[in-house]
C-alpha cells in the first residue's frame, strides 16, 4: 500500500510539473525599429502613448507584457535603434494580435478622455516616427533558473545565431546553459535564455535562434564582458569546440530597458 501511494504521489508530481511546464510556454514578438534622428522626440511620445494601450492589453489578458529597449551600436548604417518585445502565453494569441487587433478600440479604453481626432493624430504620428524594420516571432526554448527581476535600466546582450546542425538546441541546453547557470549563481549575470525563431523562416533568414543574457546594470555587463569566463578542463574545452560548430554566430547587440508594462 505504501509503495502504491508513493507511485501515485510521484505520478501526480510528474503531471504537475508537466502542466506547469506547458503553462509556462512563452511566445515573444520582437519588433526592431529604425528611427531617424529628427524623429527621436516623436518616437518617445509614441511609445509612451502605446505603453498605455499595452497596459490595457495586459489588463484584458491578451498579452503578458511589453518592453521597449534601446539598442547599441546604433549608427545610421547599423540597423535598428530600438526594439519592442511583446509577450504572449500562446502562439494563437500572438497571431491573433498581429492580424486582428483593434487598435482604436484599445486606444479608447486606455485614453477615455481623448477625442477620436487626438487618438488618430497619435496613430498617425506612430507611422511617421519610425520604420518597422523587422518582425520576428519567437518561442522560448530554455532558460536559466534564478530570481532575477527586470527593471528599467536592465541591460541585455542579444546574440543572433543561425543553426547549422539539428543538435544545436541540445548543445545550448546541455553544454552552454550550465555555464550560464554558473555565471548566474556567481552573480556575474542575471539570466540567460534561448529563443527559437518561428517566423521568418528559410535558408535566407539571418538567424534561427536568439540567445539573451540579462544584467542588472551597465556595471555588471561591463564586468562580465571584461572577464575571462572561467577555466575549462580539456574534455569540456573539446566539447565546446565541437558545440560551436552547430551554429554560426551572426551578430550581437546590446540593449537597455527603457519602458516596461506587466
Amino acid at each position: 500500500m505504501k509503495t502504491l501511494f508513493t507511485l501515485v504521489l510521484v505520478a501526480l508530481i510528474s503531471l504537475g510539473v508537466q502542466a506547469q511546464e506547458k503553462a509556462s510556454s512563452l511566445y515573444l514578438l520582437f519588433e526592431f525599429m529604425h528611427v531617424e534622428g529628427q524623429h527621436g522626440n516623436d518616437y518617445w511620445q509614441v511609445e509612451d502613448f502605446w505603453s498605455g494601450i499595452h497596459k490595457q492589453r495586459v489588463a484584458d489578458k491578451t498579452i503578458l507584457g511589453w518592453d521597449l529597449w534601446s539598442l547599441s551600436p546604433s549608427g545610421t548604417q547599423q540597423g535598428s535603434q530600438y526594439l519592442t518585445v511583446t509577450l504572449f502565453s500562446s502562439l494563437q494569441n500572438m497571431l491573433q494580435a498581429m492580424n486582428s487587433m483593434d487598435v482604436m478600440a484599445y486606444a479608447k479604453k486606455a485614453y477615455p478622455k481623448m477625442s477620436d481626432k487626438e487618438l488618430n493624430a497619435m496613430l498617425d504620428k506612430t507611422v511617421k516616427s519610425r520604420d518597422l524594420a523587422n518582425q520576428v516571432l519567437l518561442k522560448q526554448v530554455d532558460r536559466t533558473k534564478g530570481e532575477f527581476t527586470m527593471k528599467v535600466g536592465t541591460m541585455i546582450t542579444i546574440d543572433i545565431m543561425k543553426q547549422t546542425d539539428d543538435s544545436y538546441e541540445k548543445v545550448e541546453s546541455e553544454l552552454f546553459k550550465p555555464w550560464h547557470q554558473d555565471m548566474v549563481a556567481k552573480g556575474k549575470k542575471g539570466s540567460w535564455e534561448l529563443l527559437r525563431a518561428i517566423l521568418p523562416a528559410g535558408e535566407d533568414t539571418k538567424g534561427t535562434h536568439l540567445t539573451i543574457s540579462m544584467y542588472n546594470d551597465i556595471a555588471q555587463l561591463s564586468s562580465f564582458m571584461e572577464g575571462s569566463g572561467g577555466e575549462m578542463d580539456m574534455t569540456t574545452s573539446l566539447a565546446v569546440k565541437e558545440g560551436l560548430k552547430t551554429r554560426q554566430w551572426k551578430e550581437v547587440k546590446i540593449g537597455k530597458l527603457q519602458m516596461m508594462v506587466r
